[in-house]
């Protein structure tokens, strides 16, 4: 299995991306019947518990320091979909939140690769 950690991190953000989107799709809707509410609640725990099981072989194998903070990618990309996708609106303050959380990780991501990993 491929083991490098930046790589399944991207992973598990991506995962998470598509689980937020078909439950904000989900959200959108009017069911007229269980069956399809089922059917997308079921691919929402599948992605979620694919996710699960990514986090845990990579946390495993690697040190939390690096992976859980690269994990935080989640929450500008999460931005720009709800913008792109949603037309949400991107104020100057998320964008300065954004910015220090993406410097956070790249302070973080330099820290641990110099240290050797």
């Amino acid at each position: 299995m491929i083991s490098h950690p930046l790589i399944i991190v991207t992973a598990t953000v991506l995962l998470g991306l598509v689980s937020a989107v078909l439950l904000k799709e989900a959200s959108f809707q009017h069911f007229q019947s269980w069956l399809p509410m089922c059917f997308l609640f079921l691919g929402v725990l599948f992605v979620n518990c694919l996710r699960f099981f990514l986090w845990g072989y990579v946390h495993k194998r690697h040190p939390i320091s690096l992976t859980y903070p690269l994990g935080s990618t989640f929450f500008p990309l999460i931005l720009l979909v709800g913008h792109f996708l949603y037309g949400e609106p991107v104020t100057i303050q998320k964008m300065i939140a954004s910015s220090i959380i993406m410097l956070g990780v790249a302070l973080l991501s330099i820290e641990e690769s110099v240290d050797g990993i």
